[in-house]
């Protein structure tokens, strides 16, 4: 059996001035990645994994850089004091904002420079993608290339040959919530995403994708393996997820919230904060146990 930790979109910004758009709770980004560490490390897992949007750069926030560098500086922090190993990936706000350069970011984190596999136990892979190598200003949303391709298949090949199972992980959605117009994009999905989904269906090897980015609690059964986004941890419901593998193919997922009642006392003062079941999704969408054919196939 395999557990561990995915957490994702904990938009830090020292000293934020206002909380912006729903669920953010900005002004709270203390109290909350000062619940981080206690909450992961009384679940002792195996590994914990972060889906991106560390920090609050890019655009919509448009902080200076020694702010910026600063608030990087306490994420960091925060992070060190887990007991378990820690895997990140970059967020499309993982940049400054004045430059949008992930400098700062790739030299406080150990990021993928395309896809990384890391050896996570005897019996389990995980894959972590960097899909904000070009222009982010253009791309928000992160490009999924060719080379990206090549190298997935790559590794699918590999891990095939091996008889192992991996978990993928990139920041933004690849399966739209809604049928898309003709030639665009599903609303914050990676550009590429059609190309990626069909590539990750002819990957046996790859059991569940994990991603960020929407704020929202999805869980999605696609063909043989599942696709699990996850809410952000700086806004409602304010959680991460406590995941096990099973021997025998099974998945399982347990919704954790912090302990954080100032900040979610001020949450409910919001003019918004009748909007919880969007980002909290449907009850199966927190925790669920699944069978995912691809996973028993291999551990059969």
């Amino acid at each position: 059996m395999n557990k561990f930790v995915f957490l994702t979109d904990t938009h830090y910004w020292t000293d934020a001035p206002k909380d912006y758009g729903a669920p953010k709770m900005l002004t709270k980004g203390r109290e909350i990645h000062d619940a981080i560490p206690p909450a992961v490390n009384a679940l002792d897992p195996d590994f914990v994994v972060h889906g991106g949007d560390f920090l609050c750069g890019g655009s919509s926030f448009d902080l200076p850089t020694d702010i910026f560098e600063h608030s990087i500086r306490d994420v960091r922090e925060t992070f060190d004091r887990l007991s378990s190993p820690f895997y990140p990936i970059p967020g499309n706000h993982d940049c400054d904002a004045q430059t949008w350069k992930f400098d700062a970011f790739n030299a406080a984190f150990d990021v993928p420079d395309l896809l990384s596999v890391d050896e996570v136990a005897s019996d389990l892979r995980i894959v972590r993608a960097n899909v904000f190598l070009g222009d982010t200003k253009e791309y928000g949303s992160g490009e999924w290339t060719d080379d990206h391709d090549a190298r997935l298949r790559e590794i699918d090949g590999q891990l095939t040959v091996a008889g192992l199972p991996a978990l993928f992980f990139l920041h933004t959605w690849i399966l739209p919530d809604a049928l898309p117009e003709e030639g665009a994009e599903g609303r914050g999905c990676v550009s590429g995403s059609r190309q990626l989904l069909d590539t990750i269906s002819q990957c046996p090897s790859i059991v569940a994708v994990f991603t960020g980015h929407r704020h929202v609690n999805r869980i999605t059964a696609y063909r043989d393996f599942l696709i699990v986004d996850t809410a952000c941890l700086i806004g409602y419901p304010f959680g991460f997820r406590e995941v096990t593998l099973s021997d025998d193919g099974w998945f399982s997922t347990t919704f954790h919230r912090l302990e954080v009642p100032d900040t979610m006392a001020a949450y409910r003062e919001r003019d918004d904060a009748g909007e919880d079941a969007e980002w909290e999704g449907q009850p199966h969408d927190c925790d669920s146990g699944v069978l995912i054919p691809r996973l028993q196939e291999i551990r059969g």
